[in-house]
């Protein structure tokens, strides 16, 4: 399997702090910490497009504080997006399929932005990095492993679906 080009060959590093979500009141508060981001190809699912997720307080004296967060980026299973609503910073979340969310604001200082919440051509850059890891499409050029999947479909030797119910869509209807 293979990487399209345009993802980042190697690991990278960017200014960061954690923020809080209130799910309640929708409101994102940055925690008062400063930190880094280290995004780099996981040793293990390389080969499937998967990407380490490091962050982790860069001030010695709050690091028993704030545990460093450790994830792993899945291409098309995750996103990272800017929170446009945030008006005192430039704020991102890292979204997962199963809707956990991870807040981070850029700590990069803002030469020549006209607004606090205009984003940096170091975060466009991140921004860009981690879009295009998440968005890459893996290539299988193995073409025996799909031989060998319609191979064991081909001879009936799998039990059906019992338990499915069919679903009538409205719009179709």
């Amino acid at each position: 399997m293979s990487v399209p080009s345009m993802v980042p060959d190697k690991a990278f590093k960017f200014r960061a702090g954690i923020s809080e979500f209130d799910e309640t009141t929708k409101v994102c508060t940055p925690l008062a910490v400063q930190g880094v981001v280290k995004v780099s190809p996981n040793a293990e699912g390389s080969d499937m497009g998967f990407w380490d997720f490091e962050w982790k307080p860069v001030e010695k004296r709050l690091a028993s504080t704030y545990e460093p967060i450790q994830l792993i980026l899945i291409p098309g299973e995750t996103v990272w997006t800017q929170i446009k609503s945030a008006t005192e910073g430039r704020v991102f979340a890292l979204i997962f399929s199963s809707n956990q969310k991870y807040f981070f604001w850029m700590q990069e200082r803002s030469k020549g932005t006209a607004s606090p919440e205009e984003l940096t051509a170091k975060d466009k850059d991140v921004m860009e990095k981690i879009d295009s890891i998440l968005s890459a499409q893996i290539f299988d050029e193995d073409e025996d492993e799909m031989e060998v999947l319609e191979d064991a479909d081909a001879t009936g030797d799998h039990e059906p679906d019992t338990d499915m119910k069919e679903v009538e869509h409205p719009e179709l209807a």
